[in-house]
């Protein structure tokens, strides 16, 4: 397969890469929302929209709670506001609070548990099984959200 170089603008004129350049840039956040917390929660939580469109903890004992939205980007109080990232690379330095340990295990799936907001590297048994992401590095899970599917 030939290498195929990206386009660019130089000067204000379309062209390849030069070679030797490289493309530099930030990612920034991808599916965040800010809503009301209608509970205090941590950084790493599960979260999941209510029919009132309240954002709460989710668990994987009913179906509405079930359908997770995402993880707490910060900690927030009871009513105030959170931003909670639905997809890409979620990045956390201590997962204690969502997992009940500091950090994650590169490679290991995580699952929505039945404690609210908690994540679980441990399948259910019983509930809702749904997958949240897999590990990539002990900070970092990549967001694989799923359907939550009844036991």
């Amino acid at each position: 397969m030939a290498d195929r170089k990206p386009l660019v603008l130089i000067n204000g004129q379309l062209a390849q890469l030069p070679d030797g350049d490289v493309l530099v840039g930030t990612v920034s956040e991808v599916d965040v929302t800010e809503m009301q917390a209608k509970e205090a929660v941590s950084a790493g939580m599960a979260m999941y929209c209510s029919a009132a469109f309240e954002v709460l903890k989710a668990a994987n004992d009913t179906a509405a709670k079930a359908e997770v939205m995402g993880l707490a980007k910060t900690d927030a109080a009871l009513d105030a506001y959170v931003k909670v990232q639905g997809e890409g690379f979620f990045e956390l330095a201590d997962w204690t609070a969502a997992t009940g340990s500091a950090a994650l295990a590169p490679g290991q799936e995580y699952f929505l548990d039945a404690t609210a907001g908690l994540l679980t590297s441990t399948p259910p048994a019983a509930g809702y099984s749904v997958l949240v992401g897999r590990a990539v590095k002990p900070t970092v899970l990549q967001l694989k959200i799923g359907t939550p599917i009844a036991l």
